[in-house]
């Protein structure tokens, strides 16, 4: 009898260890952050202090989508200063860099999945660093990505 109650209390124990350890491990990573990375199919970005301006223009027909765009790029740390109506509709999103700054340019493309090469260089004086420009294809990028309603 005593046999069968050490058998069982070594099978309580491993099983206790093979389900409790990789916690602690999977915790302690992540609290301690010895250089494992929890993230999804993607970074976040989150910036502080942007030293460059954006306006986002709405150039998809479709009400409203500039503003979402702007709360979108404004909860990701971007200085979006204002937001409104381009003067035509347009089929594909895209980017204009007004300083030259290609590098802050491809950041914004990535945070909002619009394909590097829609960015256009500006030789025209604006108010703002960037105009980000909205077209038909609004429906493919990230902000509007798996939405359900619930915000960004």
């Amino acid at each position: 009898m005593n046999k069968i109650k050490q058998k069982k209390k070594r099978i309580f124990l491993l099983a206790v260890s093979v389900i409790v350890l990789p916690v602690l491990v999977i915790f302690g990573l992540k609290f301690w952050g010895l250089g494992y990375k929890f993230s999804n199919e993607e970074d976040e970005i989150n910036l502080q202090n942007p030293d460059f301006q954006i306006d986002v223009l709405n150039a998809c027909g479709v009400e409203d989508v500039a503003f979402q765009i702007t709360q979108y790029l404004r909860t990701k740390g971007f200085d979006v200063i204002d937001y409104g109506n381009y003067g035509s509709v347009v089929n594909e999103s895209f980017i204009i860099d007004h300083v030259g700054k290609p590098d802050t340019a491809k950041l914004i493309a990535k945070v909002l999945g619009i394909d590097e090469k829609k960015i256009v260089n500006s030789k025209e004086r604006y108010y703002n660093e960037f105009t980000v420009v909205i077209g038909k294809d609004y429906i493919l990028l990230k902000p509007f990505k798996n939405k359900n309603g619930d915000g960004f």
